[in-house]
């Protein structure tokens, strides 16, 4: 794989990463904070809900909504593959979430009447997934596939500098159910066929959670760490600068922080920073040779690790931080002042 290959691969996943963030986060401004009457409905927003199940595993849709007249919502965002087993795949996950009967309330799990399934695709997919999941599968009597009601297919795109929402006019898709709520996006849906969102809108939402009910992207990570965690880790030391650390620590900080971050998540990040040279696994844990990256002709901060990652420098991080400290010892040091 050449270098523009791989650092294409690596902003892809940063990148599909990064849109879903914005896409949850659209949503809880939408449900949460919007001008308009929709958040006076809603009891509770949940941005990482994991829904027990006897005998099974946690249900895990990228958000849910409980309703204060005691419906839900379950939203989940899919990028729909051409083979039929993506289709297949997606409808037997969707059809678990319209079968929920209890959704996080803020305190714990509270029963719920009904659950809409929001199923959110990138535009290049939304006619097809209507077709695929609603008209081939949910209406046809011979298919499996039949949850209580169709679920509301939702395409999303990036056009300018704003979020567009838009559900595909096909009869048989789907509608969130508002019933005698003073407001709802179901309604909205049906009377604009789309709502539009610009970034700065949920940006303070994005700031604060910054993560999504999903595996993070290494890249992603990575990214936040060198950006944010690492600088204010350091405080005032100076730069370039050793930072120990491990997997579970910096984990179980996130977490508690933004939400939604694994341990195996930082460890796949930090592998990406092994991979370029900025970190050197130890033991029991992590060493991070933590420094600006200001590399010639990079367009970001994402950019310039993949770069890294995809064509590493000979040195490792730790004899980078050898040299930089014998360099230093080595400095002769400045006359004494006479005054």
């Amino acid at each position: 794989m050449d270098l523009a290959e791989c650092v294409e691969r690596l902003l892809h996943g940063f990148n599909t990463y990064d849109r879903a963030v914005d896409v949850v986060s659209a949503f809880e401004m939408a449900y949460t904070t919007s001008r308009s009457e929709v958040p006076g409905t809603v009891r509770h927003f949940e941005r990482f809900p994991r829904i027990p199940r006897a005998g099974d595993s946690p249900l895990t849709p990228d958000f849910a909504v409980m309703f204060e007249d005691g419906t839900g919502l379950a939203g989940e965002i899919a990028r729909l593959a051409m083979h039929e087993n993506s289709a297949e795949s997606l409808c037997r996950q969707i059809a678990k979430y319209d079968a929920l009967r209890q959704l996080p309330d803020g305190t714990g799990l509270a029963t719920v009447e009904h659950t809409d399934v929001l199923l959110l695709v990138p535009q290049s997919v939304g006619v097809a997934a209507v077709k695929r999941i609603v008209v081939d599968r949910f209406a046809d009597p011979k298919h499996p596939y039949k949850p209580s009601v169709a679920p509301c297919v939702v395409q999303f795109a990036f056009d300018e500098d704003r979020y567009i929402f838009q559900r595909p006019l096909e009869p048989r898709n789907g509608t969130l159910r508002d019933g005698d709520r003073a407001d709802g996006l179901g309604r909205w849906f049906e009377e604009n066929g789309d709502f539009k969102a610009r970034p700065s809108r949920f940006s303070d939402i994005k700031a604060a959670r910054a993560f999504i009910n999903d595996p993070v992207d290494p890249l992603y990570l990575a990214t936040h760490l060198w950006a944010k965690t690492f600088p204010t880790m350091l405080g005032d030391a100076p730069r370039p600068a050793r930072l120990e650390v491990r997997s579970v620590d910096l984990a179980a900080e996130l977490r508690d922080r933004y939400g939604g971050v694994l341990t195996s998540d930082v460890d796949q990040a930090l592998d990406l920073l092994k991979a370029g040279k900025l970190a050197d696994r130890t033991l029991d844990g992590w060493v991070v040779a933590w420094e600006e990256l200001r590399v010639p002709g990079e367009k970001d901060l994402a950019h310039a690790l993949a770069t890294r990652a995809c064509r590493p420098p000979s040195r490792s991080a730790s004899s980078r931080l050898e040299a930089a400290a014998q360099a230093e010892a080595a400095r002769p040091s400045p006359p004494p002042s006479l005054f």
